[in-house]
């Protein structure tokens, strides 16, 4: 029997990259010598399953934000798609670009803190190694990460919270089904974590699987 709340994951502040999640730094130098400027030759690509949540490796103010589709085009010999924007970094810190991200909720010209979500990793169609692209304008990610994919900003005083109920589905639980006949929830835990924004969040998982969470919706929806 799974709780209600152990459906869900991701939240809105974290002090982890993906939130908790098990993440390897590429080796130093993967993309040295790639043409188009810092955003591809300083550059790591950190793989991630589809959906994982994207936190932000510190405060900044974001100067550039271009959603470039689902499907991947090439640009000038680079292969673009999904969201990418630069985070002008505080604190003298050198900028971020991130990019390969979907259902972005920060855009141009917005603040973000260290912590806060960004945007989740998207499918990197054709390839098995769907990940995120992050960039510094100069010295290693390093400076902003530790080996487990914590962040450095957060000096421990980041813990993972989910104020403004940011939420999305477990998706390595989505096959499993409610039960619904011992309710270890109350109305009270649907509306909080179940209803408005947990529903715009679904965007984030393959048809496939939100078909079946729409149905359990359903189904709780009619025991209220």
């Amino acid at each position: 029997m799974k709780k209600l709340t152990d459906l869900f994951e991701v939240v809105a502040n974290s002090n982890h990259l993906y939130g908790g999640s098990s993440l390897k730094i590429p080796v130093d130098g993967s993309h040295k010598g790639q043409t188009g400027g810092w955003f591809n030759s300083n550059a790591w690509d950190i793989a991630a399953p589809i959906g994982t949540p994207v936190y932000a490796v510190c405060d900044g103010q974001l100067m550039t934000y271009t959603d470039n589709g689902p499907v991947p085009k090439k640009v000038r010999g680079k292969l673009l798609f999904g969201v990418g924007f630069t985070v002008k970094s505080d604190g003298g810190l050198p900028d971020v670009y991130y990019t390969h991200l979907k259902n972005c909720v920060v855009n141009k010209g917005e603040k973000v803190k260290c912590g806060q979500l960004l945007g989740y990793v998207m499918d990197f169609p054709g390839s098995s190694y769907d990940h995120l692209h992050i960039a510094v304008k100069s010295g290693n990610i390093r400076q902003f990460l530790n080996d487990d994919g914590t962040l450095k900003c957060a000096k421990g005083k980041i813990t993972n919270t989910n104020d403004n109920l940011d939420l999305k589905i477990n998706n390595s639980k989505l096959e499993d089904d409610l039960d619904l006949e011992n309710k270890l929830f109350t109305v009270d835990d649907l509306l909080k974590k179940m209803m408005a924004p947990t529903i715009n969040k679904l965007l984030g998982i393959k048809e496939s699987k939100k078909e079946k969470i729409l149905e359990n919706i359903q189904k709780i929806k009619k025991l209220l």
